[in-house]
């Protein structure tokens, strides 16, 4: 069977993407941004993706059995009274128009409630026979949370909570309070830390109680007729209720020509930073209330397997809260967290539906374009690039990183989701505590408090930071051990956790001996490592993206494929 699994619609969506299941397996994945270079590719359908897939695999549109959409569009655009399709044809000729994907006869086209397309990502692209599955993010179609449970291939929604008390969009307004932007819960998480936390419940505005919580600042109701959710009306809410909370105002943002680049960009009328205590007590209080739902969930499914999935996923400090839980003994985030990944979760729900059996995630997410070496030496001399080619790139690269170098690394198939996990990724030993400074602000651009997260191999993950389990997807946050931070110091954040990948032979055999070359420099296995792209930027996918970043952040060196470029 073949099920194409998208996330997307044109004009009413983020973070489009496309997953090609050929009988249960993952044969390909990829996100819109990638190839247009627009991050979030917001209000984007996936024809790139889609596109892609297809090629990958060698088939065209007609081959496909289903297409899986990640929302129940007709409910959407039905409950507020929204005009929907007359037909399946139409909707899917709009979704794929015929002049893009020309075809004799259509697909099929399903439609998959967007939590449970969530929840189908963490459940049966985990391998665990069964686990409580709780969905956090935005909002669905008309929740903001769903609470369930996954066994026997079966998924059984025990409750939700509607979008005006969503979890997801209190965060986002505390990002737009702060003048990070609603989409900024990276940040706002980064940030925390450097805080300290203050009155969590807001002025009584957001209450914890036994296995939940409760909400005063939105109705609990609320429903934005004429639009496709209710994000605008209610971090409107939330601000204004923060406004009155708070003794410090919103960050004004302002837009302004910067003569220097060449074009406008965002002003904040203060620095981020003053709002971070604002960020602690958004933490945690987004941390209360998902703990008091997790015990209630754990309580009431009777399992002590969690398996988490939605935008809230991504909440890494969070994610290492609930590890450590008592009442948790095996916790699987889905890396594929945010909407990107109910295209994965929408084709693994259709095709368990039909009975079949989905293969389990093994470790990576790298199921992208790749490019092979004659490809990406063509890419060289067209754009008159000087490289070598090393005998072994792994050696060359190590080298480099252990004079100091910040390297660039294009390796294989690129990853789905924003984490790089050493296939798209910018390398440097986490040590000192100054190369954090050298990326964040001469390479990436960004604010000096953004954090970094290590690499090490998977053999190495007990005796450097004490794991008794893999963490293979960068995004659950561990404690560092005090003997090891100095070798850490750059990817370790300030409240003295990180954000780990480890790295298995199986999973990445050449960057797996790029960190055994590393070991063999510096005496250890592991390196700092933070996504390839620049400031507001998609990770590089293609070998001409890699040279783009390459020409415009002062990286050392750029390692693409087995050819090596520097400076």
């Amino acid at each position: 069977m073949r099920i194409l699994g998208v996330n997307g619609w044109p004009g009413a969506s983020h973070d489009a993407s496309a997953c090609l299941l050929v009988d249960g397996e993952v044969i390909a994945f990829a996100e819109e941004e990638r190839f247009t270079r627009a991050k979030h590719s917001y209000g984007q359908a996936p024809h790139h993706a889609v596109a892609w897939c297809l090629a990958e695999a060698g088939l065209s549109i007609e081959d496909i059995d289903f297409v899986a959409h990640g929302w129940e569009m007709p409910e959407l655009f039905a409950r507020r009274g929204l005009e929907w399709f007359p037909t399946p044809e139409e909707a899917l000729d709009f979704l794929l128009p015929r002049g893009v994907f020309p075809r004799r006869r259509d697909p099929r086209l399903i439609f998959v409630e967007h939590h449970m397309a969530h929840a189908a990502s963490a459940y049966y692209f985990s391998g665990r026979d069964s686990g409580a599955v709780l969905i956090l993010d935005g909002q669905g179609e008309n929740e903001s949370a769903t609470l369930a449970v996954g066994s026997g291939g079966d998924l059984k929604l025990l409750r939700s909570i509607s979008p005006g008390w969503s979890l997801g969009y209190f965060y986002a307004a505390v990002c737009e309070y702060a003048g990070l932007g609603a989409d900024a819960a990276g940040k706002l998480m980064g940030l925390a830390p450097y805080g300290t936390p203050g009155d969590t419940t807001f002025g009584g505005a957001l209450q914890v109680h036994g296995d939940g919580y409760s909400v005063e600042a939105v109705p609990e109701n609320l429903l934005s007729r004429g639009r496709t959710d209710e994000e605008d009306d209610t971090i409107r809410l939330w601000v204004n209720r923060l406004e009155k909370t708070l003794t410090l105002p919103p960050n004004a943002v302002s837009r302004g020509f910067d003569p220097m680049l060449g074009r406008y960009t965002k002003r904040t009328a203060r620095d981020p930073y003053d709002y971070r205590d604002l960020a602690a007590t958004a933490q945690e209080a987004l941390e209360q209330c998902v703990l008091a739902l997790v015990r209630g969930l754990l309580r009431d499914s009777g399992e002590s397997t969690l398996l988490v999935a939605g935008g809230v996923g991504f909440n890494a400090t969070l994610n290492g809260k609930l590890m450590r839980l008592p009442e948790v003994d095996d916790l699987f985030v889905q890396p594929l967290a945010g909407d990107q990944g109910v295209s994965l979760g929408a084709a693994g729900w259709v095709a368990s539906q039909a009975g079949e059996r989905v293969r389990p995630m093994t470790g990576t997410v790298a199921w992208g374009p790749r490019w092979g070496p004659d490809a990406v030496r063509q890419v060289l001399d067209a754009t008159g690039t000087r490289y070598t080619e090393p005998a072994d790139i792994a050696v060359a690269t190590a080298d480099m990183l252990a004079r100091g170098g910040i390297v660039g690394w294009h390796q294989g198939r690129s990853e789905g989701g924003p984490r790089a996990l050493g296939h798209r990724s910018i390398l440097a030993v986490p040590y000192p505590a100054e190369q954090q400074d050298r990326i964040n602000l001469t390479i990436k651009d960004r604010e000096r408090w953004r954090p970094f997260a290590p690499s090490l191999r998977e053999e190495s993950a007990a005796e450097l930071l004490g794991l008794d389990r893999p963490l293979p997807y960068m995004i659950v946050t561990t404690p560092v051990p005090e003997r090891h931070r100095r070798y850490l110091a750059a990817a370790t954040h300030v409240d003295g956790t990180t954000r780990p990948q480890t790295v298995s032979v199986g999973a990445n055999p050449l960057y797996h001996r790029l960190l055994g070359q590393v070991e063999e420099r510096t005496g250890r296995a592991v390196v700092l490592n933070t996504s390839f792209n620049g400031n507001a930027e998609p990770v590089v996918c293609s070998p001409r993206d890699a040279l783009a970043t390459f020409a415009r952040a002062p990286l050392d060196a750029l390692a693409l494929g087995p050819f090596l470029v520097q400076r």
